[in-house]
């Protein structure tokens, strides 16, 4: 565990009594029972807990891909429930770094391309892309991969550029669903040096694993089940 001076700054994200209730009848399923959690610039919080326990739906919500039925999402002092689905998106592209274990690039983009899409859509200039994509991929230990597709490249690297895609730009929170679930332990302590140095940085991190060894990365474990923490 870390022990780090980070001045006093807002809360890059904050979950205050959050529920996520979904479906109907015998197929209503409570995924969130009251959760509150808060990360503080450069801060890690890894979260455990056994299958179905909660922790995937909690990075959701965190990530603004889900709504909550009731309690309240903060990303930098704002209280995501007030924007327009227009402005979410916005702040989900500029502001939230997403990071999933199956990587989820385009195909038939480059690396490159697919580094830079949250800045494309936001109409940054191609050439202002490209020079962001590269920073990015230099960040992550990618240089040179810029005009490859991710079919060309290993696991290992599909995992990298898609934290340089989390990464690019200025991301206040980073997100990690399992991110090294499909990797080789080499490959994953790689994924979370890279991870670390950000938070280090100042970013916030919320981290999902099943790991302990992973979770030692962090500065602080919360204990998940049946969609409530339980320990800290």
């Amino acid at each position: 565990m870390r022990d780090r001076h980070v001045p006093h700054l807002p809360r890059p994200l904050e979950l205050q009594d959050v529920t996520g209730v979904f479906g109907t009848g015998p197929r209503r399923v409570t995924a969130l029972d009251h959760v509150s959690v808060a990360v503080q610039p450069g801060k890690l919080i890894a979260v455990m807990g056994p299958s179905g326990s909660g922790k995937s739906t909690l990075l959701n919500v965190a990530g603004l891909l889900l709504a909550p039925t009731t309690g309240r999402v903060l990303v930098d002092g704002a209280d995501t429930a007030d924007l327009s689905p227009a402005r979410t998106a916005h702040l989900r592209r500029t502001r939230i770094g997403l990071v999933f274990q199956h990587f989820n690039l385009v195909p038939t983009l480059t690396v490159g391309e697919n580094v830079s899409l949250p800045l494309e859509l936001d109409g940054l200039s191609p050439a202002d892309c490209r020079t962001a994509a590269e920073v990015a991929l230099a960040e992550v230990g990618l240089e040179g991969l810029a005009d490859r597709f991710p079919g060309e490249i290993s696991g290992g690297q599909a995992q990298r550029v898609a934290i340089a895609r989390a990464l690019i730009g200025q991301r206040s929170v980073i997100l990690a669903d399992e991110p090294t679930g499909a990797l080789d332990t080499a490959t994953a302590d790689q994924v979370l040096r890279i991870l670390r140095d950000r938070v280090d940085a100042g970013a916030a991190g919320l981290l999902v694993t099943h790991e302990p060894r992973f979770a030692g990365w962090a500065d602080r474990v919360v204990l998940m089940r049946d969609g409530r923490i339980e320990e800290s």
